[in-house]
């Protein structure tokens, strides 16, 4: 295939077909696998089920349900449960129609995992296509930001995954920029409003970078005056933020109902370290023994080698004052002003000096925290990082002052690929959250990430600055096409860029990909390692009770069980005791006390069942050891619980009140 044919569908296809290839068998049992593990990925069925149940019936009338929507039926009697997570109301819209259809939640699910790769490669693809005109690299950059490595340790969080939106944000903007039509900013907007509810996270994260890029466009083009574009944008924004606001609002509200603030220790547990970019996910056939710097819950963050090769190339090339094609239009906005001023090289190149040395110094106290120098007898020690890169930005500036010519070359460079350094540097900055770390141990760097913490309304209630990451690859794979634009202008360049291409494909992998992952649950026999795609019959005997119903299951408060309770709830939508989601409403601890040991006391779990308010109790006798399942159901029925039904194990009683 050509390239000067090659299109948005052609990419679509190419990146279906990785994306099936490196996720298999996945697409062998798409109605009936789970991606990954039986963890989370079960909480984001389960909440993609509600969601659709929901949307179905307020597109068909009931229009009541919009004021109930975050009342989600786990945690009985908790309200604005949905909210106790991601609300996943962006991939919901996405898959309704099969939900519709099907009424499969799995294969919505993993049509959803799926789609995360395909659509994060075709809008990287349109974007590095709009900047660099070359349908190659447009193509490459779809290829280092829909399978980078980070995506693999991400698996069970769909929400993380979903970062398709993203660049087709900036696509919409760029394309209005380029010609000046509403409608391109308008599609642009509304991928925007996606990914704000797709993934609360970007919402914060990526924001901030949206408005950015919008900002820079508007500096090259010298359109700071335009009525015109400030208007579009204001309304943009506008737009945005009424159809963003109200599911940001039960988050608010769920405050007054309960702590919901992260604390600085969980979010630094959780922030990037400056060697987790040192270090690939565990199970990556190349990077899971070769990288491993500094390992970390969130912390494997190696972006692949296909990605930064290309990053550098790309700014080399640029440094060295060579043209994109496509941006030869607007170049001369920023570079092509007139030297008006002799400057002062010899003064420059001093600045230029000092301002190289305390980057160089900059960067290794990074990785070692404290440097000792001997100097003439005289043993320098350096350890704060902030003051070096003040120090440098600092003889930097200066060097501009005095050097027109490096004004100008700096001009030319920002955009682009400039602007997206600055961009990637901040996002991997922004990572290192409130307290940045070096091998684990306490980095002397400020933290622009606390600044957010404490000023931002929704930093505090995130958990890992890490997923700042994310933000950081899409601007590595804008570099990355940069790269590809710049080979593709050398000789040999075609043969150089299909080279990097087996080998980001070599890194888009994990064998073997996990489906229906499980580990054992410690004093329980373990539920099935799948889940059913139908009604089990106890579930469908719960389906008869009374709406009114509130049903607990026990054991209650293990996850993998409780994950098997909120996923069958889909089958009958009645409302829980059980839940599992990123907090849990403070009454929930005291149930879990009581009902979700491995022997439970008879007449403590009758007096905690009634008090909570059940009136339906599934015992799981299988799931215990040694016949205590047996004997929960013997002291309920003695209690005077009445038996509904019974399969195999799994009792069904109704409880008198």
């Amino acid at each position: 295939m050509r390239f000067r044919t090659f299109g948005g569908s052609h990419a679509t296809a190419l990146y279906t077909l990785v994306a099936v290839w490196a996720t298999w068998p996945l697409a062998r049992g798409l109605s009936h696998d789970v991606a990954w593990d039986l963890g989370d990925p079960v909480l984001v069925i389960w909440a993609i089920a509600w969601n659709c149940a929901q949307l179905l019936a307020i597109f068909g009338g009931d229009v009541g349900r919009v004021f109930t929507y975050f009342d989600a039926n786990i945690f009985a009697p908790a309200t604005h449960t949905l909210a106790y997570s991601e609300h996943f109301i962006g991939q919901s819209l996405q898959v309704v129609p099969v939900y519709a259809a099907t009424g499969n939640t799995i294969l919505c699910y993993n049509l959803l995992y799926l789609s995360t790769f395909i659509l994060s490669g075709l809008g990287a693809f349109l974007f590095v296509r709009e900047l660099t005109g070359s349908r190659a690299a447009g193509f490459t950059a779809g290829l280092l930001f829909a399978f980078a490595p980070y995506r693999f340790p991400q698996s069970s969080h769909l929400q993380v995954l979903s970062s398709q939106w993203m660049p087709f944000a900036l696509y919409g903007f760029r394309r209005y920029f380029d010609t000046g039509r509403r409608r391109a900013l308008a599609w642009g907007a509304a991928a925007l409003v996606m990914q704000n509810l797709s993934c609360g996270y970007y919402m914060l994260y990526f924001s901030p970078f949206a408005a950015a890029y919008v900002l820079g466009e508007m500096t090259a083009r010298g359109l700071w005056r335009s009525a015109r574009v400030w208007r579009d944008f204001l309304a943009a924004a506008v737009v945005v933020t009424i159809a963003t606001v109200p599911f940001f609002l039960p988050y608010l509200a769920m405050r007054d109902l309960q702590a919901s603030i992260r604390n600085l220790q969980e979010v630094a547990r959780y922030s990037a370290d400056v060697y987790s970019y040192l270090t690939g996910f565990s199970d990556h056939p190349i990077w899971g023994h070769a990288i491993q710097a500094f390992p970390k819950p969130e912390g494997q963050l190696f972006p692949g080698v296909a990605a930064c090769v290309l990053a550098l190339v790309g700014i080399s090339f640029r440094w060295s004052g060579a043209q994109y094609p496509a941006n030869r239009r607007n170049a001369g906005s920023l570079s092509d002003a007139p030297l008006r001023k002799p400057g002062r090289p010899a003064i420059a190149a001093v600045f230029a000096v000092i301002a190289a040395i305390h980057i160089v110094l900059f960067v290794v106290v990074l990785f070692v925290r404290r440097l000792a120098l001997d100097v003439g007898g005289v043993v320098l020690r350096v350890s704060d990082a902030t003051q070096l890169l003040l120090r440098a930005a600092i003889a930097s500036a200066l060097m501009l002052v005095f050097s027109p010519r490096a004004r100008a070359r700096l001009a030319a460079f920002l955009w682009p690929p400039g602007a997206w350094l600055v961009a990637l540097l901040a996002a991997v900055w922004l990572s290192l959250g409130p307290s940045p770390a070096s091998m684990g141990r306490p980095l002397d760097l400020a933290s622009p990430y606390r600044v957010l913490y404490d000023v931002v309304p929704g930093f505090d209630g995130v958990r890992a600055p890490s997923r700042f990451w994310m933000v950081g690859l899409l601007a590595l794979s804008v570099l990355g096409g940069f790269g590809a634009a710049a080979l593709l202008r050398r000789p040999a360049g075609r043969v150089a860029l299909a080279l990097t291409w087996v080998v980001c494909l070599a890194e888009a992998r994990v064998v073997p990909f996990v489906v229906n992952g499980m580990s054992p649950v410690e004093g329980f026999r373990g539920p099935e390692p799948r889940l059913q795609t139908g009604a089990p019959p106890i579930y469908m005997a719960v389906s008869q009770q009374p709406a009114t119903t509130v049903l607990a299951e026990l054991p209650l408060g293990q996850p993998d069980f409780d994950l098997r309770a909120m996923y069958y709830s889909t089958f009958h939508w009645r409302k829980l005791l059980n839940g599992y989601s990123g907090f849990a409403p403070l009454h929930y601890g005291p149930l879990v006390a009581v009902l979700g040991g491995t022997e439970v006391d008879g007449d403590r779990a009758w007096t905690t069942l009634r008090e909570a308010g059940a009136t339906a109790v599934i015992v799981h006798e299988g799931a215990y050891e040694n016949g205590a399942g047996a004997r929960l159901s013997l002291a309920l029925r003695e209690h005077g619980a009445r038996e509904v039904t019974r399969d195999g194990s799994d009792v069904l009683f109704a409880l008198s009140h």
